[in-house]
């Protein structure tokens, strides 16, 4: 008998075999060390010194940027301001979403022009979606406050984006508009791959619309609202150009986030240090969040 010798594959033979995919990763990886890696330890750097933004740097002061960004409470408000409006969006932007989604999937009259008109705020640029509400929340001749006196309601109309009980909910309320469409799509996408099987099944052992909806189509969008959430998470997290075009974090603070904070030290006060030093906070507890949501994820994963 003939016995057949197995070709050994060492180290390098291995390194030899995956030269090819390297080089097909190489231009991506260049990328990414150019536009991501560097500037993120150069980042890490500039956080580390008292900078103005001009000359070398030469004021070496550790962590003390840090220390001062966590003892200021601007930031926490800032911070809590994020927050809240990440759990609105999260909760308003992907619950109407699959509403209208789920409309669209059971069909009505004009499905196309609907479903195409319904997704235009989300190709409309944030700064042209902040400078249109402006103008509608504007207390003279904004369309809103107007509709109020019409209406009977004069004593609900006021300086909406001047208020400081009402600019952060009105940033809010414009952020949902320009979100929904973007989950509403994703939501649609994925309700179309649903085989039809499940539903057939479910009809021919007499369940109602409700329990179908309950114990089928929820269940099967549980990962699609996984994933929305981590992006809402992530995005609304560097929300900046819709909150600086609308109120510029004012008035007093009370729509001031994350980013509009960061802007502000930077480019307001000319100190680049502790503004890096907030934008590196921010970059951890985004990091955080995503490794947490994925493990998560894993986790339920394997339960089920």
């Amino acid at each position: 008998m003939i016995e057949m010798v197995k070709p050994k594959h060492g180290f390098w033979s291995q390194i030899r075999e995956s030269v090819p995919a390297y080089l097909l990763v190489l231009p991506t990886f260049a990328v990414f060390c150019v536009f991501l890696y560097i500037p993120f330890v150069k980042a890490l750097r500039i956080s580390t010194f008292k900078f103005n933004g001009i000359g070398d740097l030469t004021d070496y002061v550790g962590f003390a940027n840090y220390w001062r960004v966590l003892q200021d409470e601007k930031f926490y408000s800032a911070f809590w301001n994020t927050f809240k409006l990440i759990g609105v969006d999260s909760l308003f932007s992907i619950g109407t979403g699959f509403l209208l989604a789920f409309v669209l999937y059971k069909g009505i009259k004009l499905k196309r022009f609907f479903n195409t008109a319904l997704f235009i705020p989300y190709l409309i640029s944030m700064v042209v979606i902040g400078s249109i509400w402006r103008i509608i929340y504007d207390p003279t001749i904004g369309p809103l406050n107007q509709f109020l006196e019409a209406i009977g309601l004069a004593e609900w109309a006021q300086p909406w984006l001047s208020n400081e009980h009402t600019a952060l909910p009105a940033i809010m309320l414009t952020w949902i508009w320009h979100t929904i469409p973007f989950n509403m799509l994703i939501i649609y996408a994925n309700l179309m791959t649903m085989p039809g099987d499940f539903l057939e099944a479910a009809e021919m052992d007499g369940a109602t619309p409700l329990q179908k909806l309950r114990y089928i189509i929820l269940p099967y969008l549980l990962p699609t609202f996984g994933t929305l959430l981590l992006l809402t998470v992530t995005t609304d997290l560097k929300a900046f150009d819709m909150v600086w075009v609308m109120t510029q974090g004012g008035p007093g603070g009370a729509s001031e986030v994350i980013t509009s904070y960061v802007y502000r030290k930077a480019f307001s006060t000319q100190d680049f240090g502790t503004a890096t030093a907030a934008s590196v906070i921010m970059m951890l507890v985004m990091v955080t969040i995503m490794i947490v949501a994925q493990l998560a994820g894993r986790m339920g994963g394997k339960g089920r």
